[in-house]
């Protein structure tokens, strides 16, 4: 669980001890249920495993790109 979400349900719990632990309990489970669903289907169709990997990289590199472009004209 990342810091974003546990910030989230302690913003929303407003101060209630006990809906902090319910929020993060709850998110903890739901959590543990989405990745175990995740998991399950990447192992069945792990053409959606090397989808995921193209999408990341071909962000990745147009990323780097256009990084390289500002970098590039930047310096000039």
């Amino acid at each position: 669980m990342s810091l974003d979400n546990v910030l989230a349900v302690a913003g929303a719990a407003k101060g209630s001890a006990l809906t902090l632990v319910m929020g993060l309990g709850l998110s903890v489970v739901l959590m543990t249920i989405a990745a175990t669903i995740i998991a399950r289907m990447l192992a069945r169709h792990t053409r959606i495993a090397w989808l995921g990997v193209a999408i990341i990289s071909y962000v990745a590199f147009e990323m780097i790109w256009r990084g390289a472009l500002e970098v590039g004209a930047a310096v000039e």
